[in-house]
């Protein structure tokens, strides 16, 4: 059964020149050209099924945490319907449901009956909030007192007292400190287990590939894709690379950039000839053969190797090696990367290239080609992890 389905949901806020204007639309005398009409979400439909972990990914402004306040009921959509199936545990934007002249117990108790929890339940639960938050100290201190981490420590101790079958979780968790970051994880990764299912917005790719098994790009109130984490983080990545005159493709992985320059080809060599498969701590050469189509100001030529399921295990580029590749005009070329104790760990790997100015993709961003290239490697060691380290052992007397 799906815990969340959301069918052809549209949300438009109506946005007023004055105070004035606005109190006059609630005694029905609203005139339409003082109003102007912003639709923060566009027929956005999708289903998340019990156990699922779906991360919604965007820029900024682009209608997530409308999507997540809508499916909480905070918000009314103005088209389309949203259906729940379970109790919603949600950590939002931070603060939502506190009072900062209250006591962080007080606000413990207005907090979890928001969220649906009886003053029964808080009482048999409030233990063990204090003790997860870790701000037993403080608990009895008004809230306006605590920093953002103590609130974000309180907000999700709060929210995941009781599991719920939905969690929802916004980017409130970006303000917390490493420490307790890793504890909410592994809070959220335990409910998994139990069969929670997950919508978690985040801009850290790692998190969401760690937490989800599904994503949604959504881009100024459109849903763009509904697929794998790495897939939909790859076609992000395009999306943010550059600005209004990128091209992007998914049709030899993702590419996108603006043209000035573009890439022809991205071949792998072992030992001078052409490689697919590998022997881990093998020498290998990574070449990049690419045209220079109109004058550019600069060049910098980059790669990044990623695992099968999308984590970054190494990246460089020739800003950072200090290296000026050619770019002349008209100009055909080729630079090669050597990787002469390439020690990943056994498994399928690919490579995402990248022309752009300066030290990184963000700006300029002439050509970026996501899985330009795979490498299999095959190794002789057993170990456990991405990459082999060499290790001594020392015995201690």
């Amino acid at each position: 059964m799906d815990l969340i389905t959301v069918d052809n949901l549209s949300k438009c806020f109506r946005i007023y020149p004055s105070r004035r204007h606005k109190l006059a639309s609630l005694f029905g005398m609203e005139s339409s050209k003082h109003c102007i009409h912003k639709w923060a979400l566009k027929q956005i439909s999708f289903s998340i099924a019990a156990g699922e972990s779906v991360a919604i990914v965007g820029r900024n402004g682009s209608g997530k945490s409308t999507l997540l306040k809508l499916i909480c009921q905070t918000l009314r959509p103005t088209e389309g319907q949203i259906t729940v199936n379970g109790r919603i545990g949600a950590l939002l934007e931070l603060g939502i449901g506190f009072h900062e002249e209250l006591s962080g117990r007080e606000n413990v108790y207005i907090s979890g009956q928001l969220l649906g929890m009886s003053k029964q339940e808080i009482d048999q639960h409030i233990e063990n909030i204090i003790n997860f938050s870790e701000l037993r100290e403080y608990i009895d201190v008004q809230l306006k007192k605590y920093s953002s981490g103590m609130q974000m420590r309180l907000a999700f101790s709060v929210a995941t007292a009781l599991r719920p079958e939905i969690l929802i979780v916004d980017e409130a968790l970006s303000v917390g400190d490493a420490y307790f970051q890793h504890k909410c994880f592994d809070r959220i990764k335990e409910f998994q287990a139990l069969g929670t299912s997950l919508l978690f917005v985040s801009h850290d790719p790692l998190a969401v590939k760690t937490l989800c098994d599904r994503a949604i790009l959504i881009d100024k109130g459109i849903m763009l894709a509904d697929d794998n984490p790495a897939a939909v983080l790859d076609y992000y990545n395009a999306l943010i690379a550059n600005a209004e005159n990128n091209k992007i493709s998914i049709d030899e992985g993702v590419r996108s950039g603006s043209g000035e320059a573009k890439l022809t080809a991205v071949d792998i060599f072992n030992e001078n000839e052409p490689a697919q498969v590998v022997l881990s701590g093998s020498k290998i050469k990574l070449r990049v053969s690419y045209q220079i189509m109109e004058k550019i100001p600069d060049l910098t030529i980059g790669f990044l190797i990623k695992d099968r399921v999308g984590n970054e295990v190494f990246g460089s580029n020739t800003y950072l090696l200090q290296k000026t590749p050619p770019f002349v005009q008209g100009g055909q070329y080729q630079v090669v990367f050597e990787l002469p104790d390439f020690r990943l760990a056994a498994g399928s790997y690919n490579i995402s290239v990248a022309l752009h100015s300066s030290y990184h993709h963000l700006s300029n961003n002439y050509d970026w080609w996501d899985h330009a290239a795979t490498i299999t490697v095959i190794s002789e060691q057993v170990f456990a992890g991405v990459v082999r380290l060499d290790t001594q052992y020392c015995e201690l007397i």
